[in-house]
C-alpha cells in the first residue's frame, strides 16, 4: 500500500494532516521525523496547538513489519 501523508496549512495557522496508508503509531513517528528536518532545514518550528489531526481506525491498528527475502 502506498504511504502519503498531506498537510494543510489553514488560514488561522493551525495545520491539518492526512496520513494514509500507515498503520499505528508509525504516522506520528514520519511526522516527528518531518517536524525535524523542516526545522533543521528551514527553521520552521510548529507549535503541538497549531497541529489538528483526527485519528483513523488505522491508527489503533498494531503495527506490522513486512520482511523481504
Amino acid at each position: 500500500m502506498v504511504k502519503t501523508i498531506k498537510y494543510v496549512i489553514n488560514p488561522d495557522g493551525t495545520i491539518t494532516l492526512d496520513f494514509n496508508g500507515f498503520r499505528g503509531k508509525v504516522c506520528v513517528r514520519e511526522f516527528e521525523k518531518i517536524l525535524k528536518e523542516l526545522e533543521k532545514n528551514f527553521g520552521v518550528t510548529v507549535e503541538n496547538n497549531a497541529i489538528k489531526q483526527d485519528l483513523k481506525p488505522e491508527y489503533y491498528q498494531e503495527e506490522v513489519e513486512v520482511v523481504e527475502q
